[in-house]
């Protein structure tokens, strides 16, 4: 190994001090393909992303990958057993300006260091192996060789993590209650001195969708490859553990109170690491994360209220969408407090008859005639009067009461609209709209609640229109085309609602078993105003019609936007130009088609 570092350190001199790489078919490069390939040692290259670039006939032979398997693969989803990287990028780079500690040791020897860690034989087996790596370029540039030797020790066994206490049988993570005991001996120490611990709570966003596409078992090896990239993104994190599920935790400690900026690092380079796609059998899966901090302030020393604090944080940055991060603060707790305040008075809301139903009419757009009603759930809170559905319902969904909450209104609406079914003057008598939140399209228990009402109110299930909004229907698509078809097959009408603002493609709508199209009312609002507007209308009617659908314009409140729309072919209406939401009692009697027909 000594000569080939030695012919390698040469050959590679150049590069590193002009901190550029060695051009492919150069003097130098060809020279150094031929000492590569000729080497009986492994030689491994990753750039900076934690990709492979490099691996010779020695790193098929000790590590059991061949090159073709590993090449553009990312490194913490094959032989990295353990997290060993300290850079600001999480790569498998050893700090060059001192010796490393934790799970990689070594020292610095002539420009590069000498090493040992472990790593993973493509049998399962733990493999301590000493080399040498080379950091090589500077920025976008940077990249590391490394030529390893697995020792001739009895070291490579294998691991079966179930056997060691306090870690997760699947990905060898430290397991939820090793976390627990670390934190609370993490807070014991640390109380009184704020910001010294961080608590960083990961949940992966849309993992449910791998599982019900892929099935459980690609599903964990997903997940076992996250806890690989976890590993190698943590640096001198604490603690890296698996909490359950989908969800990770980091535990940050920094007697300076200096553990947010390392946890939002660390945070940093787990952005880094899952950017990168996670290769299941023939394909590929691209995931984000929602992330939650939250620091022993504000008097929060108690593990539990600092979990509670990560919790509410990340479900803020996933609200949010995308790869959120929040950081749990003041306004963030006066928020977590109303939100509390606020579930807890919902639960008092049905059984107090708080809650009460207000209807919408939807119009022909032609005729202006009423042909249904949408129905739009209203809370009079006893103390604070009307309280906004966008404070409410946000809340109900996170807690899980819009099950409950979502019956009630269903049942209500329907018994309402066959009240007036059987009482011709005193109200529509078309279809009934309701609203059908993502979590309620993820209640197993859903069709049945369906039919059950159904069945009580004696409404035909032609005159039932269920909305899902454009986001709740792509969150999932796979199963949630398996729940409409389901609702389809009770003989109710379903509606995409929001159309034009989420991501729905083509395909899906053509799968979907749709009867009507919502149009937004942000591009309702624009028309007639020479925004494009007109054309983007015009553009969704279009595709609506040509699957067969129906097109129902939200928001309209003028007469020139109602103009606009009988002139773009659409079918029916709705918003203030023809009434707000009201009480059923006051809804004037106008009868009209249904929006079967």
């Amino acid at each position: 190994m000594a000569a080939d570092l030695a012919q390698a350190d040469m050959l590679r001199s150049s590069a590193a001090e002009g901190m550029h790489r060695i051009e492919p078919g150069s003097t130098d490069g060809r020279r150094l393909d031929r000492l590569i390939a000729g080497c009986p040692d492994a030689f491994v290259e990753i750039d900076r992303s934690g990709v492979v670039v490099e691996w010779n006939a020695g790193a098929e032979a000790g590590f059991g990958w061949s090159r073709e398997e590993m090449i553009g693969s990312f490194v913490a989803d094959s032989f990295l057993s353990c997290a060993f990287a300290r850079s600001p990028f999480g790569l498998l780079v050893a700090d060059t300006t001192g010796a490393s500690s934790g799970p990689v040791t070594g020292s610095v020897t002539d420009g590069s260091l000498e090493i040992q860690l472990d790593l993973r034989h493509r049998d399962g087996r733990r493999m301590r192996t000493e080399g040498r790596l080379i950091v090589l370029g500077q920025g976008r540039n940077r990249s590391v060789a490394a030529f390893l030797r697995p020792r001739d020790e009895p070291e490579a066994v294998p691991v079966d993590p179930a056997t060691r206490p306090g870690t997760d049988p699947l990905t060898g993570l430290a397991d939820r209650a090793a976390y627990l005991a670390h934190l609370a001996g993490a807070a014991a120490a640390h109380a009184g001195n704020p910001g010294s611990v961080a608590v960083v709570l990961l949940d992966l966003d849309r993992f449910k969708a791998v599982n019900n596409s892929m099935g459980h078992s690609l599903g964990d090896g997903v997940l076992v490859s996250v806890a690989r990239r976890l590993e190698l993104a943590a640096g001198d994190v604490d603690l890296v553990a698996r909490f359950g599920g989908d969800e990770f935790l980091a535990l940050v400690t920094d007697p300076g109170g200096d553990a947010g900026r390392r946890a939002e690092e660390f945070v940093t380079r787990v952005e880094m690491v899952l950017s990168s796609p996670i290769p299941v059998d023939d394909a590929e899966v691209f995931l984000d994360a929602s992330v939650g901090i939250a620091l022993n302030t504000f008097g929060a020393d108690d593990p539990d209220d600092l979990l509670a604090h990560a919790e509410a944080a990340m479900y803020l940055a996933k609200r949010r969408g995308g790869f959120g991060v929040e950081t749990f603060g003041e306004s963030l707790r006066i928020e977590e407090l109303d939100r509390m305040a606020t579930e807890h008075s919902l639960h008092r809301a049905l059984e107090r008859n708080e809650l009460t139903l207000h209807y919408q009419p939807v119009v022909e757009v032609r005729w202006a005639t009423t042909v249904g009603v949408e129905a739009l759930i209203r809370w009079d809170h006893p103390e604070q009067g009307m309280v906004p559905p966008g404070r409410f319902i946000p809340v109900a969904e996170e807690s899980g009461l819009i099950i409950p909450i979502g019956a009630w209104v269903l049942e209500q609406a329907c018994r309402q609209l066959q009240d007036w079914h059987l009482c011709a003057e005193s109200g529509p008598r078309g279809s009934m709209e309701v609203n059908l939140s993502a979590r309620q399209i993820d209640d197993p228990g859903i069709v049945g609640t369906v039919e059950e009402i159904l069945a009580r109110t004696g409404l035909p299930p032609e005159h039932l229109t269920l909305e899902i909004t454009e986001s709740a229907l792509m969150r999932d698509a796979a199963a949630a085309l398996v729940v409409l078809q389901s609702l389809k097959d009770l003989g109710v009408l379903l509606a995409i609602d929001d159309f034009g603002t989420g991501y729905s493609s083509l395909s899906y709508l053509q799968r979907f078993p749709l009867d009507v199209v919502k149009v937004d009312r942000m591009f309702v609002h624009e028309l007639g105003m020479h925004g494009g507007g007109d054309e983007i209308v015009s553009a969704v009617i279009s595709l609506a019609h040509a699957l067969g659908l129906h097109v129902v314009a939200e928001g309209v409140e003028t007469e020139r936007q109602l103009e606009t729309l009988r002139a773009l072919d659409c079918d029916f209406a709705q918003g203030f130009l023809f009434s707000k939401p009201v009480p059923a009692g006051e809804l004037r009697p106008q009868f009209g088609l249904r929006l079967d027909t």
